[in-house]
């Protein structure tokens, strides 16, 4: 109404005006007013706040100045109550994660956090800088596949890196393994981890998948407790989010999100990801479901016998990955035996 006023009395003005140059200008100046205001208005409509803190930043394009830069982002997967658990991994596989270009964040869900948990957090951002806490993101089961993909937002908006490493908070990596391995491997169209293309399809329990439809399999992907993805693969997937469906289990999810794709999936026997540990063997570069005790007991042996496991074990069979075959024949696992070293 102001606007409209504005315009009303502009014409008026310049209505009475015995000059034609003065009428010009009255008409110039209301339009002028107009155009700032449409400007405005749409700039308000479409403008969105960007945080500088470590909560949430999430933004569809990604500016070209970006607060970080790394080699290699590892995005550890972990929960808000697990303070142990990420002590005990800056202490020991992260603790000389400096040494090489690397920038690791712990990501948490924020969304159902009480006052004085969320204080916990804060002061453990505060001094360790490692956090990545989502604010709209329940941490939950339920909720990992959003997480992840928050996460994955997170990281292209404020970091421009070549790869990044999802991990949960219950692996082990050995650093300087996967550092080295990525240097034979190629900086785009990767998809790295340990491989599966004939599980079937949960209908119950945990686990169970309300949303699958597409077959009786899963399609190919990495096991969750550990992948690495390229870049390039990570703006894919944060540049159309908004088509993909979400599944419960978020390795699942990025599979068949990537599975059209033309890309290199690399199947790596050295990835002990699966939903349980395969056993210890000292070529593993990514050991799952470890306690925070275990997880201390297999950097102790790294320090002090130069090897991954005091003695190698197997108790589960692995598999290679033949990418010849249909996926529901792909992967015929090996026998248990012990492994002597």
């Amino acid at each position: 109404m102001g606007m409209l006023r504005r315009l009303q009395f502009s014409v008026r003005y310049c209505c009475k005006c015995r000059y034609i140059p003065v009428l010009i200008c009255c008409v110039f100046f209301t339009l002028s007013i107009l155009l700032y205001s449409s400007t405005y208005n749409t700039q308000c409509r479409t403008e969105r706040v960007i945080q500088s803190s470590h909560h949430e930043l999430v933004n569809r394009q990604a500016p070209d100045d970006k607060p970080f830069k790394a080699s290699l982002v590892i995005l550890i997967i972990s929960s808000p109550d697990n303070f142990h658990v990420r002590e005990t991994i800056r202490n020991t596989w992260l603790k000389n994660v400096n040494d090489f270009n690397i920038l690791a964040k712990f990501v948490v869900g924020g969304a159902s956090l009480d006052t004085q948990a969320k204080d916990k957090i804060d002061k453990e951002e505060s001094i360790f800088k490692d956090l990545i806490v989502l604010d709209d993101v329940s941490d939950s089961y339920q909720e990992l596949t959003n997480k992840v993909l928050k996460a994955f937002l997170w990281l292209n908006y404020n970091v421009d890196f070549q790869h990044v490493l999802k991990v949960d908070d219950d692996s082990y990596v050995r650093v300087s393994n996967l550092m080295s391995e990525l240097q034979n491997k190629p900086k785009e169209k990767l998809y790295w981890g340990f491989f599966d293309g004939r599980a079937n399809v949960k209908v119950s329990g945990k686990w169970k998948e309300t949303n699958w439809i597409l077959c009786d399999k899963y399609l190919p992907y990495a096991r969750g407790g550990g992948y690495v993805l390229s870049s390039d693969l990570v703006y894919f997937i944060t540049s159309n989010h908004p088509l993909f469906q979400h599944y419960l289990s978020e390795d699942v999810s990025i599979g068949t999100w990537l599975s059209p794709l033309k890309i290199y999936r690399h199947h790596d026997q050295n990835f002990d990801t699966e939903y349980v540990s395969r056993g210890c063997l000292n070529s593993y570069i990514i050991t799952h479901k470890q306690s925070a005790s275990k997880l201390q007991e297999l950097h102790d042996n790294l320090l002090t016998l130069g090897q991954l496991c005091k003695k190698e074990y197997i108790l589960r069979g692995s598999y290679e990955y033949n990418w010849s075959y249909p996926p529901s024949k792909c992967c015929m696992r090996e026998n248990i035996q012990d492994v002597h070293g």
